[in-house]
């Protein structure tokens, strides 16, 4: 008779396994960007950057460790895909990202790398998204790591643009309104409360990519203070509108889902 923890052992290793080599790898790359950083930088990157770069791959690492425990509990082990490791890309553009937080605003030609490192954050998306489609590697894992490191590209990429003094503190909402969406409906099912399915929607993923647009724009060195303040507000408005809309959908308050 099998030991009552050989299955849990079993399911246990291959995830330490992905999450060792998904660290692994998020790490030498975001080193390696960060030397290729240092080459542009007059004086190289500082402590401050360091420490930012730092908080951003435990970050990272600590979103992978989830997203790799979550879809053990609802896939068989799966392997990584080739459009996985596009999407842990991405992740490593991220932790070099959030080293800015610790710096000002730089100039010259690393003024550039910020909205560089968030573009290869965001529109990468659309290769890991092609490469799984066109491949037939769909996977509960490269699924669900895809939706986080977008989430966390628009998060890094709002805190900037508000840290850096080009957006608004408000719009701050945009980087945390999928968190705040998520964790309320962790908190209606925790009461028990009925949460529905979303809906299909083409404006919702029209409004996302306009809300990464609007943060490229913010992070740019160009068009400048006036013209990205005016993007970000532009876009915050019908974005928070439309996750409103989304709330009363999930929680039955909207007509489409109500009860009464």
């Amino acid at each position: 008779m099998a030991e009552p923890n050989q299955y849990a052992h079993a399911t246990v290793r291959p995830q330490w396994r992905q999450w060792v080599l998904l660290s692994s790898v998020v790490t030498a790359l975001a080193g390696v960007t960060i030397l290729a950083l240092s080459v542009f930088w007059d004086g190289g990157p500082t402590e401050p950057f360091l420490l930012g770069a730092v908080c951003g791959l435990g970050i990272v690492l600590f979103v992978g460790w989830r997203t790799i425990t979550l879809s053990r509990a609802t896939a068989s082990p799966e392997p990584i895909t080739l459009a996985t490791w596009v999407t842990i890309g991405r992740a490593s553009a991220l932790v070099v990202l959030a080293g800015f937080f610790f710096v000002g605003r730089p100039s010259g030609p690393v003024a550039w790398a910020p909205p560089a490192l968030f573009a290869i954050a965001t529109t990468f998306d659309a290769l890991d998204g092609y490469l799984a489609r066109a491949r037939d590697a769909v996977s509960e894992l490269g699924g669900r790591l895809d939706i986080e490191i977008d989430s966390l590209a628009v998060l890094f990429g709002s805190l900037l643009a508000v840290r850096y003094g080009i957006a608004p503190a408000v719009f701050l909402a945009v980087g945390f309104a999928r968190y705040a969406f998520v964790g309320g409906m962790y908190y209606r099912r925790w009461r028990d409360e009925p949460v529905y399915e979303l809906d299909h929607s083409d404006l919702r993923r029209a409004l996302g990519g306009l809300a990464m647009v609007a943060i490229f724009v913010a992070l740019a060195p160009v068009p400048g203070l006036f013209w990205s303040t005016v993007v970000a507000v532009a876009v915050l408005v019908p974005f928070l509108l439309n996750f409103t809309r989304d709330w009363l959908y999930v929680s039955g308050r909207h007509p489409a889902t109500s009860e009464g």
